[in-house]
């Protein structure tokens, strides 16, 4: 197999952007595509039965003869919020903590990026300044394939089986809509997905998305008095009425937030997008009661008006699993203690497809990948903190 560069090159050199609009699983085909690839590349490896299943997740197992099996998990679509595929990535050796010039517009610093500051002497891969670099989470995979490239050939150094599995669709919260504990077949798992390698995750947000659509009455603003009933006016009020402190821009921590994602419309007809996060499932449970009292306000003073409001959970804390069973969390500190790398645990302020696989039974905290500042152009990747994640998982499988 390729280097870890090499590999990661060759990955993010495939668009494989989900699509929140679409109507199909995966959202796109080049996410199908891509899923094939890696088939492709763990049969190389000679993992015979590495498959696509019928909704596009790759599964992969490699057995060890022995009684327990750990699974490694990353998704391989990349955010919508920009094009991927990406071809000239730039790799900065021994970063030396100035600022990075993307280009003729975009440049970097730490006082924009703190960041920068962890990753200083690293060797680190950077965009275009045009496209994403798409390490959310093809960093991920190159760990996990890279891994299973010396896994292969030092079996005996390994107390657990290997199982792998690829997702699409996780940036859209669809990640493991269709996942199979039984097909994945371990008794516990780890998404490698985010940011420093340094930080673990088994707490995230519940999430839930809301759409709020708007039709009002439309005619010639010469006649309009007492007529016209302007919907994109009333998104306005409806915005207006939420609490101006509770965004993702005035919030941090476990502080949840209700986020207006999209706002389009016109005189008769208005559409808002949101998204609801929130550490505690009861405060989620609040938001939800914010955006029904703001609609309910808009509602009785425009009684003319038509106002719909729907909610989607997206997916659960898995905090509330793991404080009752710590021992996926004891196996990443066991390996962390022997890589003699020190380890916290942060809230992921975002989903994760392991939340909604721990609630389908198989225990999945987070590792990081060494990605940072992703879904925009000035996302970066850590060459050394992917490398030492190899090592690390190296411990963990002992």
């Amino acid at each position: 197999m390729k280097n870890i560069v090499d590999l990661f090159k060759e990955l993010i050199s495939f668009d494989t952007m989900s699509d929140e609009s679409s109507s199909t699983y995966p959202s796109s085909a080049s996410e199908l595509e891509f899923a094939s690839k890696l088939v492709d590349i763990l049969k190389e490896e000679g993992v015979n039965d590495a498959y696509r299943d019928e909704f596009g997740l790759v599964y992969a197992h490699v057995d060890n003869n022995k009684d327990k099996t750990i699974g490694l998990i990353a998704h391989m679509d990349t955010s919508p919020a920009l094009k991927g595929g990406i071809k000239n990535p730039r790799i900065i050796e021994k970063y030396d903590g100035s600022p990075i010039k993307l280009n003729e517009k975009y440049t970097m610093d730490s006082d924009e990026f703190p960041f920068l500051k962890e990753i200083t002497g690293d060797d680190i891969i950077v965009t275009d300044g045009e496209h994403l670099l798409g390490g959310d989470d093809k960093a991920g995979i190159a760990i996990i394939l890279t891994f299973l490239s010396y896994y292969l050939k030092h079996k005996d150094e390994f107390n657990y089986n290997l199982a792998i599995s690829f997702t699409p669709d996780e940036e859209i919260g669809q990640g493991a809509l269709h996942f199979d504990v039984k097909k994945m077949n371990a008794d516990v798992a780890y998404t490698l997905d985010g940011g420093s390698i340094y930080e673990a995750s088994y707490e995230n947000f519940n999430a839930a998305s809301a759409t709020i659509s708007i039709y009002g009455v439309g005619v010639h603003p010469g006649s309009a008095k007492n007529i016209m009933v302007n919907a994109a006016l009333l998104a306005t009020k409806f915005v207006n009425l939420l609490p101006k402190e509770m965004v993702p821009e005035k919030t941090e921590g476990r502080e949840g937030f209700i986020h207006l994602t999209d706002i389009k419309g016109d005189v008769e007809e208005a559409h808002l997008s949101f998204i609801l996060r929130d550490h505690d499932k009861d405060l989620l449970e609040e938001k939800k009661k914010i955006l029904k009292n703001a609609l309910n306000v808009i509602q009785n003073e425009y009684p003319k008006a038509k106002l719909e409001l729907k909610i989607h959970d997206e997916y659960r804390n898995m905090f509330d699993y793991f404080k009752e069973d710590m021992s996926a969390i004891n196996l990443i500190n066991k390996a962390y203690i022997s890589s003699k790398i020190k380890i916290s645990y942060d809230p992921i302020r975002g989903g994760t497809d392991g939340a909604t696989i721990t609630y389908l039974g198989l225990p999945c905290p987070n590792l990081g990948v060494g990605d940072f500042s992703p879904h925009g152009r000035f996302e970066i990747v850590s060459i050394n903190q992917m490398n030492t994640m190899v090592e690390i998982l190296k411990e963990l499988f002992k």
